[in-house]
């Protein structure tokens, strides 16, 4: 099997759909609502942009988070699954939440959409950090 970075590239594509498939189910499912009102858009609200792009970009960007904690988990010989969400975990609270954390903190991005968002990534890194442990 190809490997980039010393990661199988299975488990790339695995974690990395995965995650955008959440982020799928998070924001244009589960919390379309409350994303829509604390941005303060509403059902006739018309969106001029380029979705196919915007899409792709989120998924580079879901990709380069599971090579990471891919690359993570393979350095510190992390095989076991508690250990490996343990560790996602870990990344999500001193990495995504902090850097995202910006936006509220000096912006005016809503604090909703700070919750909403928190959530999504502690779930998605602890989640594709669990997928890799059965890629180690």
């Amino acid at each position: 099997m190809p490997k980039v970075f010393g990661l199988n590239m299975v488990g790339i594509l695995a974690t990395s759909v995965a995650f955008f498939l959440l982020g799928f189910v998070w924001y244009g499912i589960l919390f379309i609502d409350e994303m829509m009102s604390a941005l303060g858009y509403d059902a006739n609200t018309k969106f001029n942009f380029e979705q196919p792009v915007q899409m792709a970009l989120g998924f580079i960007n879901v990709a380069v988070v599971s090579v990471g904690i891919g690359l993570l988990l393979k350095w510190l010989d992390v095989r076991k699954l508690v250990t490996a969400i343990k560790y996602g975990l870990i990344v999500a609270v001193c990495f995504g939440l902090t850097t995202s954390a910006y936006g509220w903190i000096y912006g005016d991005y809503p604090i909703q959409m700070g919750l909403v968002d928190g959530a999504y990534t502690l779930i998605g890194y602890a989640m594709v950090a669990a997928i890799w442990s059965f890629f180690g």
